[in-house]
């Protein structure tokens, strides 16, 4: 019989970490720890106390705390939306470019990220929209693209969160279609 002591401990020490991980993220979410790397507190909290579905399901302090993880990452996820812009914005060399690519990943940031921390019932917008926008934006960089794909993300945001047009057709290939002569994309 082997001996399942150290899966027992290793599992453990996962919920540990992750619930320690948790805690600090929830005290990052209140207004006195708000990470000055991200827009203000205030924005969100406009965005939360507007929507009146959302709030009778899910806490402020909850919401807060998802909005933080959306900028940060978390054990989950560790690529947040600050680091994704840093390595998008670092290999951008024309400094005009890279503030007008900065400004439109902004407003995407904001617009995403207070519709993202709301509860699934209520939102639009899903952790596979965010992965998918991440991912394209990266590789937007490896075709030279990157200006005119945050400007149609940015479309695709405002045309979702007006009902314009369904979560499903937000999709990799709507951004760069699949080349069949290589498998990796």
């Amino acid at each position: 019989m082997q001996n399942t002591a150290p899966i027992f401990r290793l599992l453990a020490l996962l919920a540990l970490t992750s619930s320690l991980f948790a805690c600090s993220t929830q005290k990052m979410a209140r207004d006195e720890n708000w990470p000055a790397t991200m827009p203000p507190r205030a924005y969100f909290v406009k965005a939360f106390e507007a929507d009146e579905v959302n709030k009778k399901i899910q806490t402020q302090q909850e919401y807060m705390t998802w909005i933080v993880r959306f900028y940060n990452g978390w054990e989950l996820y560790g690529r947040g939306w600050t680091k994704m812009t840093n390595e998008l914005l670092s290999q951008i060399e024309s400094p005009s470019e890279a503030k007008e690519i900065k400004d439109k990943v902004d407003r995407i940031g904001r617009q995403v990220s207070a519709e993202w921390a709301k509860k699934s019932d209520t939102r639009t917008i899903y952790l596979r929209h965010v992965s998918i926008w991440g991912n394209a934006l990266l590789e937007s960089l490896d075709r030279d693209q990157a200006l005119q794909l945050v400007t149609k993300v940015n479309q695709d945001v405002d045309d979702l969160l007006a009902h314009k047009i369904k979560p499903a057709v937000i999709t990799a290939e709507r951004y760069f279609p699949a080349d069949e002569d290589d498998p990796f994309l």
